[in-house]
């Protein structure tokens, strides 16, 4: 297969490979086609996903190790808010930016 591609391009891919980022123009191509895949197989934007499709999507992805426990997260008395004295975390925070 032989493939055409504008000056402006080629020359970003050879300047990729150069640094290192890819073996080969090869390479960068392939990497290029499969994110494109990708890219197009996933759901359109503007789709409403639930939760729940959304935690198996990152568990697919790689970005969970495991699913959340629904059940296992009850509000207790753990959970309840910490007072603490002094000014708001968020004046402090305001503060130390000026």
């Amino acid at each position: 297969m032989t493939i055409h591609l504008p000056k402006d391009v080629e020359n970003s891919i050879n300047a990729e490979v150069l640094s290192g980022h890819f073996a080969s123009p090869d390479e960068a191509i392939t990497a290029a086609w499969r994110a494109f895949l990708r890219q197009r197989t996933q759901e359109p934007p503007g789709k409403a996903v639930t939760l729940a499709e959304l935690h198996q999507q990152m568990l697919a992805d790689g970005l969970l190790s495991q699913l959340p426990n629904a059940a296992g997260d009850i509000d207790d008395e753990e959970d309840a808010p910490i007072a603490v004295e002094g000014e708001p975390l968020s004046e402090t925070i305001i503060r130390e930016r000026r």
